[in-house]
C-alpha cells in the first residue's frame, strides 16, 4: 500500500469481469476483446484447467465466448460454447464453487436470450447451483434490508439485476454505486447492471447512469473481480510480519484507514474500505477479525468483538462470514477463534473450537474462500498453537500432521505443485506449532521446515490463482509478503538445527 492511493493490479486479472466489461460499447472493448483473445487456456477455454477448477474454468469460457461472440468472433465463440459441457467432470463433487457461480450463470443465459441467441443446454451439476442461486436471490429480494449496502451483498451480486423486472434499478443504483461510478468496485456486476438499464432505456442518460459508463469505459485492462482490497493487503501483512517475529511496520496511512473502518457503524469492515470515500459492500466477519488482530499488533484501541454477534450463528456455534450465507466457512472460524482467545471470551471460544473440531472430523478442511486446504491448516496450526484452551492443542496436532505428511518432494507445499503462497501458510503454521510444543514434534517440524527452507532460497516467488471470488484469483502483494515471512522463519528454525 502507498497512502491512501489504491492499487488497481492487487488482483490478478479476472476473465469473467474483462469478458463482462468486453459486452459494454465503449473505448475499452478493444483492448478486452484483444486480452481475451490472447489470454486462452486452450483454443477453446478460458480460466483454470477444469481438473483445477471447473466452476472457473466454466463460467470464464462462457463469459469470454459470449463477449467475443457479441464483437462478431464467431470463430472463436462457438467452439467454445460447444465445449462448455465438456468442463464438468463426471464427477464434480469436493471442487470448491466460485462465488455466486449460479447467478451469473442465469445471468448470461437471460443476456443470451435477449439477444436471440440459443441458450447453451448447461449439465445438471450446473444447472442446480442456477436453482440454488435464484432461491437466494428470492430471499434477497424479500428482505427489508435488500437495498442497505451495510449488509446486503446485491450490489456485488447486481449481474442478478438483468432481466429482472421486479428491481427497481433507479433505487438499486442511488443504494450500491460507489463513489468511482461503479457499482460496489465490481467491474462485472456494473457491467451488467448498466446493460440492464439499457435495455429498459430507463434513466440511460443521467448523472448516476453517466458515472457508472464512465467507470466502465474507462477501466484498466485487464480488471480484477474487484477494484482493489487495500484492508486485505494490510492485515494480513501485519499478521504474518508479527508472526515472523519482526515488528510490522505497515503504511500509515492505510493502517489509519483500516482502524477508522473498524467503527463502521454495522460492526463489520469490509475489504474494499472507505479510501475512495465510500464503500457499497457490506463487511464480513473473517476480514473484521483479520483487522481487529491487525489493529491490537499495531498497539490501535479498536472495537471489541462482540459487534460481530450478529453473525454468529448459536445452533451451529460458528460465526457466519456473511449474511444468507450457504454454508460457514472454516478459516472464518479460525481466524474469530484468535480474536474471542485474545479478548478471554472464553464460552464463546469454546463453542466455536467445538465447531471446528466437528469440522475437521467430517474431513473439512478445506476453506470456501481458497483453493487450497494448505491455507487452512496452515492458519489453524498457526492460530491454535497460540490459544491456551483444551480444544486448541488437538486441532493444533491435527493440522500439523496434515501438514507434514503434505510436504512435496522439492520441500514447499502446494495442491498443483509447489507454490509460494501455499509454502508460507504451512511454514507459518509449522514454525508456530514448533514454538509452543516443540515437545510433540521434535525433528519431524524442523526437517520439514528445512526443507522448506531449500525450496524457498531455490525457486523464484510465482503468483498463482488461489482465492475464490467470482473466479480464482491472487492477492498479488501477499506473495511477497508471505515469501519474506516464511523465509525468515525457516532461517530461524534451520540456525536452531545447527
Amino acid at each position: 500500500m502507498t497512502g491512501a492511493l489504491p492499487r488497481p493490479d492487487e488482483l490478478s486479472p479476472s476473465v469473467y469481469d474483462v469478458a463482462a466489461v468486453a459486452l459494454v460499447d465503449g473505448p475499452q472493448q478493444p483492448a478486452c476483446l484483444q486480452w481475451l483473445t490472447e489470454h486462452r487456456t486452450t483454443p477453446t477455454t478460458w480460466g483454470a484447467p477444469p481438473h483445477v477448477n471447473w466452476y472457473d474454468a466454466y463460467l470464464s469460457t462462457y463469459a469470454a465466448a459470449l463477449a467475443l461472440h457479441n464483437a462478431g468472433r464467431r470463430s472463436l465463440a462457438e467452439p467454445a460454447l460447444a465445449a462448455l459441457a465438456s468442463l464438468v467432470p463426471q464427477a464434480p463433487a469436493g471442487v470448491l464453487e466460485t462465488l455466486t457461480f449460479g447467478g451469473l450463470v442465469d445471468a448470461l443465459d437471460r443476456f443470451c436470450a435477449d439477444r436471440g441467441w440459443p441458450v447453451p443446454r448447461h449439465p445438471e451439476p450446473v444447472r442446480a447451483v442456477i436453482e440454488r442461486e435464484r432461491a437466494k436471490w428470492r430471499r434477497m429480494r424479500a428482505w427489508d434490508r435488500f437495498l442497505d449496502p451495510d449488509l446486503s451483498i446485491a450490489g456485488y451480486c447486481a449481474e442478478r439485476v438483468y432481466g429482472d423486472e421486479e428491481i427497481d434499478i433507479g433505487a438499486f443504483l442511488e443504494a450500491f454505486q460507489a463513489p468511482n461510478g461503479s457499482i460496489s468496485n465490481a467491474p462485472g456486476a456494473s457491467a451488467l447492471f448498466l446493460l440492464e438499464a439499457q435495455r429498459r432505456d430507463k434513466n440511460a442518460a443521467s448523472e448516476r447512469i453517466e458515472r457508472l459508463r464512465d467507470y466502465l469505459n474507462t477501466s484498466p485492462v485487464p480488471v480484477g473481480y474487484l477494484d482493489w482490497v487495500p484492508h486485505f493487503t494490510t492485515a494480513w501483512t501485519v499478521m504474518f510480519e508479527d508472526a515472523a517475529g519482526s515488528t510490522p511496520t505497515p503504511d500509515a496511512a492505510a493502517l489509519d484507514a483500516l482502524c477508522e473502518d473498524l467503527h463502521h457503524p454495522s460492526g463489520l469492515l469490509c475489504t474494499v474500505s472507505t479510501l475512495d470515500g465510500g464503500v457499497t459492500i457490506p463487511g464480513d466477519s473473517d476480514s473484521t477479525a483479520c483487522a481487529l488482530l491487525a489493529a491490537r499488533i499495531t498497539g490501535r484501541k479498536v472495537p471489541g468483538s462482540s459487534r460481530l454477534d450478529v453473525l454468529y450463528d448459536p445452533s451451529q456455534g460458528c460465526y457466519r462470514t456473511f449474511l444468507f450465507e450457504h454454508d460457514p466457512s472454516v478459516t472464518t472460524n479460525i481466524h474469530m477463534a484468535a480474536v474471542l482467545a485474545l479478548e478471554g471470551r472464553h464460552d464463546r471460544l469454546t463453542q466455536v473450537l467445538r465447531w471446528l473440531t466437528q469440522a475437521l472430523s467430517e474431513g473439512r478442511t478445506l476453506c470456501k474462500w481458497h483453493l487450497s486446504p494448505l491455507y487452512a491448516l496452515g492458519e489453524l496450526a498457526r492460530i491454535t498453537a497460540g490459544i491456551d484452551q483444551p480444544l486448541a492443542a488437538p486441532l493444533c496436532v491435527q493440522a500439523v500432521e496434515s501438514l507434514l505428511a503434505t510436504q512435496n518432494p522439492d520441500g514447499g507445499w502446494g495442491l498443483h505443485g509447489s507454490t509460494t503462497e501455499e509454502t508460507g501458510y504451512a511454514v507459518h503454521g509449522l514454525a508456530g506449532a514448533t514454538r509452543s510444543h516443540a515437545h510433540a514434534y521434535g525433528p519431524k517440524a524442523t526437517d520439514a521446515l528445512g526443507g522448506a527452507h531449500t525450496y524457498l532460497t531455490t525457486h523464484q516467488p510465482r503468483e498463482a490463482a488461489l482465492w475464490l471470488g467470482k473466479t480464482l484469483y491472487c492477492l498479488r502483494p501477499l506473495v511477497p509478503v508471505l515469501n519474506r515471512t516464511a523465509l525468515a522463519l525457516t532461517e530461524q528454525a534451520t540456525q536452531g538445527r545447527h
